[in-house]
């Protein structure tokens, strides 16, 4: 059993880590920063990190993680590049090429823990966890079990819908994959991101189980914007990538209603994607044009302007783990309205937001509708929610209060053995 005294090491494979980002790039690069200050940390990442991460490390304050920077052969890179390679085939190569280098590490260093932490989904391992070794294994926080309900499936089109269908079936056959199965006995602590995914695999879990998300917010970053004019029109803001999955279409269905109401309301819809001339085309036919902005993909410090002019966060999303972009409007005091299933039912509570249930989709736009009138009446609970969700983000969410509880949890872990 390590020592208390003793300062942990700690390996963190993040496929995914860059500076300034969101989604999984900024998760692993916030956890393997901010955990240096607790640990050892050295961080097995993508090659193509190596440019961003070391300007970023250059100007850096405090202690810094060190970094094993590493990629398949030439000819796998090529492929992909040429997108003959799926991204799952990839990432296999990859996580074959991150055990090798870890052996090499092993043999020079004791290692205490190692974490997997990006990508996320449950459906390629990290390899090394399938060998031998003295560290105890941590993987997580993990998604990729949450899936589309059938019904909602038309809402992408007949290719969309038959490419949602079958990654359904992908999910359910993958659970029992025996790499992943075996990666999952291995693991002294599973992070699940949602409970679709805990109750797809926790069965095969012989150790601990926990529930945190994949994504975090730097709460200094994303702070309280300047009060909005009180006779201001309300402003509902959508940010994602534009696609079948995100919900952006029944966001505009809801706004279609809305507008039949006669309340007054601006959207604002931050992305790209392969469905924005279809949502534009939809704005356009349906006399929207007057409250709804399609604004394309903006940089990720642009969107703190967008939040500061929001009044409201729409996260009508059909398949999502999480969404950090939720946790980045909640930390700016924004009430959200999203659908009660995955990461949306975790992130927002009854006094963050509003949370709509699933059922037909002409329900699903009603309760959107209807979400949306309820906070445009009342300003005070668009503002009670707000002070609640950055409350809620600051005891939860932040970066710096997750990385603590993973502190907490790698000494538990020790301690177990």
């Amino acid at each position: 059993m390590l020592d208390e005294s003793t300062t942990l090491n700690v390996v963190i494979i993040a496929y995914a880590c860059e500076p300034n980002s969101g989604s999984e790039p900024g998760t692993g690069w916030n956890i393997a920063t901010r955990l240096a200050n607790y640990a050892n940390v050295t961080v097995v990442t993508r090659a193509n990190n190596e440019e961003p991460n070391s300007k970023a490390l250059a100007g850096y304050d405090g202690s810094k993680p060190s970094f094993i920077y590493t990629d398949p052969p030439a000819f796998i890179l090529k492929l992909k590049k040429l997108k003959v390679l799926p991204i799952q085939i990839f990432y296999a190569f990859w996580q074959r090429k991150v055990a090798k280098e870890l052996k090499k590490l092993f043999e020079k260093e004791r290692v205490d823990i190692i974490h997997q932490i990006t990508f996320n989904s449950f459906e390629v391992p990290p390899f090394i966890f399938l060998n031998e070794t003295q560290a105890k294994l941590v993987w997580g926080p993990i998604g990729g079990a949450q899936s589309v309900e059938w019904n909602l499936l038309r809402l992408f089109g007949l290719k969309g819908g038959v490419k949602e269908w079958m990654r359904n079936i992908r999910v359910k056959i993958s659970s029992y994959n025996p790499l992943c199965t075996k990666a999952l006995k291995a693991s002294s602590l599973v992070y699940f991101a949602n409970y679709e995914t805990r109750d797809l695999l926790d069965k095969h879990c012989r150790n601990r189980v926990e529930m945190m998300i994949d994504v975090g917010v730097d709460i200094e970053k994303f702070q309280k914007p300047p009060a909005r004019p009180e006779n201001a029109i309300p402003v509902v803001l959508f940010a994602g990538r534009l696609e079948g999955r995100k919900g952006a279409i029944l966001l505009l269905k809801a706004l279609e209603l809305f507008k039949e109401k006669q309340f007054a309301l601006e959207c604002r819809i931050v992305g790209h994607g392969p469905d924005a001339e279809k949502l534009v085309t939809y704005v356009r036919e349906n006399d929207l044009s007057d409250s709804v902005k399609l604004l394309g993909l903006v940089s990720h410090e642009e969107m703190t302007r967008e939040f500061e002019q929001a009044d409201i966060f729409a996260f009508p999303s059909l398949r999502d783990t999480s969404g950090a972009v939720v946790l980045e409007a909640m930390s700016m005091q924004l009430p959200t309205i999203c659908y009660q299933h995955q990461g949306g039912q975790i992130m927002v509570n009854d006094e963050t937001g509003i949370r709509v249930g699933l059922s037909t989709v002409d329900q699903m736009v009603n309760g959107l509708a209807d979400g949306l009138q309820l906070l445009v009446e009342d300003p005070d609970m668009r503002r009670r929610m707000g002070t609640a969700a950055r409350l809620r983000v600051q005891q939860e969410y932040d970066w710096d209060v997750r990385v603590q509880r993973m502190v907490n949890d790698y000494k538990r872990v020790l301690k177990d053995e």
